[in-house]
């Protein structure tokens, strides 16, 4: 692994930023665009007519925000593949010494720089329109974002290697997996609300604990290391899964000749 190629393609990605408006968009549009709505939904629940505690406020855009922080770190890892697949550039990559993991790095450097921006943005805008303050959870919100982005990372890697698999007939599963598993992870509501055989498929989630975690962080203040535990352990699991994933249909591939074929 070496230091240099990873930079390079750091900057071979921002050189995609530079002149791209749709990343731009990615980066402020949408989360802004998220936060003031669902910022107005918390506001009139918490109006006269509704009169909603503070608390369901809170759980809404600390739901949304972390939610938002899975989505953009989910599929910026697999469109850092895709770009090039589009580009045309991805065989040229390949054909330097490049390795995968040097690659992976920095993908995941670059997603790590937008999230901070997403993050940021979405954090800065809730409390100046709506005074909700995600950093009162202080330390806590740490290791909240750390398993999500690992899972959003896992995630990314198996998106990817059912492209590589499938082409890009294919590319469809890397901006809807997030949307497919949001009902089953407990994002705005409770575990409990859901039905028994629902809760199951939620509980094998690493983020299901997270967002519980989050609501009993704002309710009493207690952050609960056993759901961090599940959550860490499902986590490794999955990431060790996904790369095996990742790694079996590259190898496929390219032992095939079909990596030319992306394009």
């Amino acid at each position: 692994m070496k230091l240099h190629r990873i930079n390079a393609i750091i900057l071979h990605h921002l050189y995609f930023w530079k002149r791209s408006l749709p990343r731009w968009l990615d980066v402020f549009y949408w989360p802004i665009i998220t936060i003031v709505v669902w910022g107005f939904i918390t506001s009139y629940l918490r109006g006269p007519e509704m009169q909603a505690t503070e608390f369901l406020g809170a759980m809404l855009l600390g739901g949304i925000t972390l939610w938002m922080i899975f989505q953009r770190a989910q599929q910026d890892f697999s469109i850092a593949y895709l770009q090039d697949i589009w580009s045309r550039s991805i065989v040229n990559l390949y054909v330097s010494p490049l390795t995968n993991l040097e690659f992976i790095i920095a993908s995941i450097a670059i997603g790590l720089i937008k999230v901070v921006i997403t993050l940021l943005v979405m954090v800065g805008l809730a409390f100046a329109l709506y005074s909700f303050n995600l950093f009162d959870m202080g330390f806590a919100l740490l290791p909240f974002v750390a398993m999500i982005l690992i899972f959003a990372w896992s995630l990314g890697l198996f998106s990817t290697g059912i492209i590589f698999r499938f082409g890009t007939d294919a590319q469809i599963i890397a901006f809807s997996i997030a949307f497919v598993l949001q009902p089953f992870v407990a994002v705005f509501y409770p575990l409990e609300v859901l039905p028994q055989v629902v809760q199951y498929i939620g509980l094998a989630f690493p983020i299901t604990y997270v967002f519980e975690g989050m609501r009993e962080l704002l309710a009493t203040g207690v952050f609960n290391w056993l759901d961090f535990a599940w959550s860490l352990g499902l986590n490794i699991f999955y990431m060790i899964l996904c790369g095996w994933f990742f790694g079996k249909m590259f190898a496929s591939v390219k032992k095939k000749g079909l990596l030319a074929k992306l394009e």
